[in-house]
Order: C-alpha cells, then sequence, then structure tokens
C-alpha cells in the first residue's frame, strides 16, 4: 500500500460505488457544520480509474462529507488519496465505519486546551469546534479555573462534559463532588440536577453573605443533595398551595363585598360610619 496523502481532488472524479440512503437530519446537520466551519476531515479515497474512464477514484469513507459539499456548491474536495487492493479497500471501510464516533471527553478537552494556549477566545473555540458559544464558555470557565473536581471525572468518564459545565456555575468542590455522585447513581438527572445545582448555588451564595461556611451543616452527600431537593420541591408545592387558598378568599370578598355595595342600605351604613373608600387590590378585582 502507497504512503497516504492529502490532495484537494474534484468532486466530479470520485466514484461512489455503493452509496447509501442517508438521515436527512443528520445530513443537514452535516451540510450546517461544513458551511460554519469547513471540512474538519478530509474524504478517504482510493486511486482507482473506473473501466469507462470516467472517474479516477473510489470513495472509501465520506460519503456524508462529499454530499455536503456538493450540496453547498462545491466543486473540489480534500483526500486522503491511496492506492489498495480491492479486499483492503473494503477493510478499510468497514473500519472507518466501526470506529466513527463523536471525539472523547479527553480528546475535546485537549482540543480546547491547545485552542486556549494558542491565543483563541471561547467564542471563535465555539466556531472553530463547531459548538455552542454558551458550552464552549463553560469549558473554557472549567480550564482557565482549574475545577479539578470536575475534570477528573469528565477525564475519567465518570460525567459527560456538559454535566460538568453546568455542574461548575456557583459550586464549590464540596458540592460538585456529591453532584457528580448523584449523576453517577442516576439520583440526579436531567431538570433535577439543574434545579438542585441552582438551589446550592443559591444557598452557597446567601451562606457567603452571612459568613456560614458550610451550605447545610452536615456533610455534603448525593443523599443530602436529593433530600435538599425534595425539601425545596415540597417547599414550592406549600407556597402554592398557599397561594391558591389566599386567591380563592380574595374571590369570595370581592364577590360578597360587590353585592353589598350593590346594597344602598349598606352603603349608607358606611358613610355613617365614615367608611368612604376599600383597599386598592380589592377595588380592583371588583372593577
Amino acid at each position: 500500500m502507497k504512503e497516504e496523502q492529502i490532495q484537494l481532488i474534484e468532486i466530479a472524479d470520485v466514484l461512489v460505488a455503493n452509496p447509501r440512503p442517508r438521515n436527512p437530519v443528520k445530513f443537514q446537520a452535516i451540510v450546517a457544520s461544513i458551511e460554519s466551519v469547513g471540512l474538519k476531515r478530509p474524504i478517504l479515497v482510493n486511486q482507482r480509474s473506473s473501466p469507462d474512464g470516467k472517474f479516477k477514484y473510489e470513495l472509501v469513507c465520506g460519503q456524508g462529507r462529499l454530499e455536503a459539499c456538493l450540496a453547498l456548491g462545491k466543486t473540489a474536495i480534500p483526500a486522503i488519496v491511496t492506492e489498495v487492493t480491492r479486499e483492503q479497500l473494503y477493510l478499510m471501510s468497514l473500519v472507518e465505519n466501526i470506529a466513527r464516533r463523536p471525539p472523547s471527553n479527553r480528546a475535546l478537552l485537549l482540543e480546547v486546551r491547545s485552542l486556549i494556549e494558542r491565543g483563541y477566545k471561547a467564542d471563535q473555540i465555539a466556531q472553530k469546534l463547531g459548538m455552542e458559544k454558551s458550552y464552549a464558555y463553560g469549558i473554557v470557565h472549567l480550564l482557565k479555573k482549574g475545577e479539578n473536581v470536575l475534570l477528573q471525572a469528565v477525564d475519567a468518564g465518570r460525567i459527560p462534559l456538559r454535566i460538568a459545565v453546568l455542574i461548575s456555575s456557583g459550586t464549590n468542590e464540596e458540592v460538585q463532588t456529591a453532584l457528580i455522585e448523584g449523576y453517577e447513581k442516576g439520583e440526579l438527572r436531567g431538570a433535577k440536577l439543574a434545579a438542585t445545582r441552582r438551589i446550592m448555588a443559591m444557598r452557597l451564595a446567601r451562606d457567603r453573605g452571612s459568613g456560614r461556611a458550610n451550605v447545610s451543616g452536615k456533610k455534603l452527600s448525593a443523599s443530602v443533595l436529593v433530600q435538599e431537593y425534595e425539601q425545596h420541591v415540597q417547599q414550592q408545592r406549600a407556597a402554592v398551595t398557599r397561594l391558591n387558598a389566599v386567591t380563592h378568599r380574595l374571590m369570595i370578598v370581592s364577590t360578597a363585598l360587590k353585592r353589598l355595595l350593590g346594597d344602598e342600605n349598606f352603603v349608607t351604613l358606611l358613610r355613617a360610619e365614615a367608611l368612604h373608600d376599600i383597599p386598592a387590590h380589592l377595588a380592583e378585582r371588583m372593577s
């Protein structure tokens, strides 16, 4: 097999011998990514002319990227050009498709760290890697602030990077460790994790203002955070119940006053007692 090399080749010269249908949603994502940040990885082709001489290369891997470039009106595409036997071509195509997967947490962190060291800002990193700006800012925050607990958890594959970014905002190492534990155990996931993180961040801010050192007064763990979350939910439900009760009572009072104020004898009695007005919020309800 000859040494591989990257060349800019004409798309029209590439034969897709075994095309397969594309998922339209995923395909549009590929098109959008290439349009936004360019082609991140060249296609792989085998240098072999077709019997009719129409094509110079045979596609090994990268049909989606090839078709996306065509959809964007491009006529040429970067390609790794190799020359292999038919058996080797099938094997390379199989290996490439099996190995296709998104970059690992560690790889993404290393890439972002490298871009930071080269002077790139968070918004530039987001554009270069094709990610949301808020997500890129979160990763940059983790790296620049030395969030060791979270970075170690991400590096070990214990939590996804997006969860680390979520946990980092407004929390300290003790809370972060407990949140990671809760995520791993499945006790804190999705909206429950986000809500718990907000609750603990607010309590940390409040405790810092009052000079207290510990959020809850006891050693934090996943179970303690779950209790904090459930207690907060119960308090919210109780507040809603009280609000509904007060609203119902106000409705009864305003309805009763409407009827009473329609009674001339009652109005005369109020005037005799020098009661010429009523609370503004009741007046608004009756009007």
